[in-house]
């Protein structure tokens, strides 16, 4: 399980797009969806700003570590973007 804090109403958009850009659609704040044979689980919550995401099932080829490897850079991107740009914000 990858667990991330102060995430973001933006930065949960970014993954959610992150996403949707390999296939996955995220419609809800927690749930889970199988796609290519890979299932992913998350929770995000807003009032906490806590998101919790995995694969819990891959074909036998491509195993989750690796999947949670990749998960994890793409999440990591989308809260780097978010900070860069909040401070942006606070710069203008």
């Amino acid at each position: 399980m990858l667990s991330y804090g102060n995430v973001t109403a933006s930065a949960w958009q970014c993954i959610k797009s992150a996403a949707a850009s390999h296939g996955v659609t995220i419609n809800t704040n927690s749930g889970s969806v199988t796609v290519s044979g890979f299932t992913f689980a998350w929770n995000y919550n807003p009032g906490a700003s806590t998101l919790s995401v995995q694969c819990t099932d891959s074909p036998w080829f491509v195993p989750c570590s690796t999947i949670n490897s990749q998960l994890n850079n793409a999440i990591e991107g989308c809260l780097t973007q978010e900070k860069l740009e909040q401070t942006i914000l606070v710069d203008v």
